[in-house]
C-alpha cells in the first residue's frame, strides 16, 4: 500500500494473535495500535459504536447487520475464535432430561438471540436432534450483544413461531441464568462466562457429559468446527486502502503458524499431554482445525447461514462473498 495507515485493532489475547497484541508481528504499511481486550460483548459494542478500525466481531452479527445493509464494517475472512458448543448447553436434573431429545416440549433458553454460539446450539439440536421452536419453547434475555437491557420486543421467525424475551433485573447473562435456577427454564444455552458458576450448581448438569466424543463424532459427520468471531473492518477504511485487508489477512496467517510452532516445539507450562493433544486433534481434523479464507470455510459459512435464515436473523439470502471484502475473496494461507 502506498502510505503507511494508523489503525486501531481490538482483539483477545488468543494464542494465534498474541504475537500481533504484542508488536512482535506487523504488516508492511500498517502502522498498528492493538488494544487488547477481555469483555467479548464490550468489544463488539465499541466496534459497532466506530470505536475501533478493525477488530473482532460476532459472526451472527455481522450477518443479521449485513442482511438488512446496515453495515459499517465487513468481515475478513480471518477467524480468531471457534468453539464446539455441546459443552455448553446446561439443563436441570430435576427437568427429566437425559437426552437431546428429551428437550422436546421444554422451555430453553438462550443469552442472546443474535449470538454466534447460541445459533450454533440452536441450529445444532434442529438439525441433529429434531428440537425445533415448533416443538419447544425457546426464550432470550436479549437481542444483540450491544443490548443488554430488556426489550418488550419478541423474535418471531419465518415459520411463524415467537421467541419470548426473558423479562427480569439484571444483565442479560443474570436474567437467563435466574430463571434456570428458579425453575422458569429446563435449558440454557451459555458461553464460557458462564458455564463455570452454573455447573457449580448441584441442581444443575451438562446436557452432554461425554462431551469431547460427542463433538469429534459431530465433526466426522458434519465436517464443522464452528466459527464463532471473524475479522471485521470498517468499510471506510477499504474505501480509502483496499490493500489494508489482504494485510490484514497475511499478518494473522503468520501469527496463527507462529503460535502453532510455539506450540508444536516447546514444553508447556499448562498443558501436561501436548503432544498427546496435538496427536488427538491431528487424528480428528487430519490437520489445521482452523484454517482461514473464505473457500476452506465455505461450508461452514454456509451452514451457518442457513441457521440464521431459520433463526430469523438473516433477513433475506446472503452468499457468503457479501460478509467478506471483496480483495479476500480468493485469499488462502501460505505454508
Amino acid at each position: 500500500m502506498s502510505d503507511s495507515c494508523h489503525l486501531r485493532l481490538a482483539c483477545r489475547s488468543y494464542d494465534g494473535t498474541i504475537a500481533i497484541l504484542r508488536g512482535v508481528l506487523d504488516a508492511p504499511g500498517i502502522e498498528l495500535e492493538p488494544v487488547e481486550q477481555v469483555s467479548v460483548q464490550g468489544m463488539f459494542a465499541a466496534m459497532y459504536r466506530g470505536e475501533f478500525d478493525v477488530s473482532e466481531m460476532s459472526l451472527a452479527e455481522l450477518i443479521y447487520y449485513t442482511s438488512r445493509n446496515q453495515n459499517d464494517f465487513i468481515g475478513i475472512p480471518v477467524f480468531p475464535s471457534r468453539m464446539f458448543r455441546h459443552g455448553f448447553i446446561v439443563v436441570r436434573r430435576d427437568a427429566d432430561i437425559d437426552t437431546p431429545q428429551d428437550l422436546v416440549g421444554k422451555r430453553l433458553g438462550f443469552l442472546r438471540w443474535v449470538q454466534t454460539a447460541a445459533v450454533w446450539i440452536r441450529g445444532m439440536l434442529t438439525d441433529e436432534y429434531g428440537v425445533t421452536p415448533k416443538n419447544s419453547q425457546w426464550h432470550a434475555a436479549s437481542l444483540h450483544h450491544w443490548d443488554d437491557g430488556v426489550t418488550d420486543t419478541s423474535v418471531k421467525l419465518p415459520g411463524g413461531a415467537v421467541i419470548e424475551v426473558l423479562q427480569g433485573e439484571g444483565s442479560a447473562a443474570e436474567r437467563a441464568m435466574r430463571a434456570l435456577r428458579e425453575g422458569r427454564l429446563d435449558m440454557l444455552g451459555v458461553t464460557e462466562t458462564q458455564l463455570p458458576p452454573l455447573l457449580a450448581d448441584p441442581a444443575l448438569k451438562r446436557l452432554f457429559e461425554d462431551y469431547r466424543e460427542v463433538e469429534a463424532r459431530y465433526f466426522a459427520k458434519t465436517r464443522l468446527f464452528p466459527i464463532m468471531h471473524v475479522l471485521a473492518v470498517k468499510k471506510s477504511v477499504l474505501e480509502r486502502n483496499p490493500a489494508v485487508a489482504p494485510a490484514l489477512f497475511e499478518l494473522f496467517s503468520r501469527a496463527k503458524r507462529q503460535a502453532r510452532q510455539w506450540y508444536a516445539d516447546l514444553p508447556s507450562m499448562v498443558v501436561a499431554w501436548r503432544q498427546h493433544a496435538l496427536d488427538e486433534e491431528r487424528a480428528v481434523f487430519g490437520g489445521d482445525p482452523c484454517p482461514f479464507g473464505l473457500d476452506a470455510n465455505r461450508h461452514v459459512i454456509n451452514t451457518f447461514i442457513e441457521y440464521c435464515e431459520f433463526q430469523g436473523i438473516c433477513e433475506r439470502n446472503l452468499s457468503p462473498e457479501e460478509l467478506f471484502a471483496p480483495d479476500t475473496w480468493e485469499l488462502t494461507e501460505q505454508e
